[in-house]
């Protein structure tokens, strides 16, 4: 009869310990959490401070994000919105049924140098070229070739 009387007393201390526990990593968590909101709105002052848009912010650290991201992928521990990220872009994937060679060629084009239509004349061959939306291959080979700034001068 003593012995479950001690037994309980034990298994009492115990639970006790792990409330104690379970507090802590309660504490922790809201200081966290409290951290995220003050880093949210320190950062939305300091953009706000250099004229800065949110979307500007996210694609200055592009690269990083989605470097880190990419490295979670594969995490079995990964944070559930990682999982959901990971299935939806699986179901736009599939559902656009793009490739990875549709996505190469669709990057290749939206990196193109801007140049307003209009017909252009290379100085040292006397070719001219048209452009109208996109930019024709030989122009982007003038690009490449004499930089964006100078080929903007070829504008007749």
């Amino acid at each position: 009869m003593f012995q479950d009387y001690e037994k309980i007393e034990q298994q009492i201390a115990e639970h006790q310990a792990k409330i104690e526990e379970l507090q802590e990593q309660k504490a922790r968590a809201e200081r966290k959490k409290d951290g995220v909101i003050a880093f949210d709105k320190a950062l939305v002052n300091i953009a706000a401070e250099h004229q800065m848009e949110e979307e500007e912010l996210y694609v200055a650290r592009g690269e990083q994000i989605v470097e880190w991201l990419v490295s979670q992928l594969n995490d079995e521990d990964a944070p559930d919105y990682i999982k959901t990220l990971k299935a939806r872009v699986a179901r736009s994937l599939k559902k656009g049924g793009d490739t990875p060679r549709r996505g190469r060629r669709a990057v290749a084009k939206g990196s193109e140098p801007k140049l307003e239509t209009g017909h252009y004349r290379n100085p040292y061959t006397g070719a001219t070229i048209e452009k109208k939306k996109r930019n024709p291959k030989q122009l982007n080979q003038w690009i490449e070739e004499h930089g964006l700034e100078t080929v903007k001068t070829w504008k007749i």
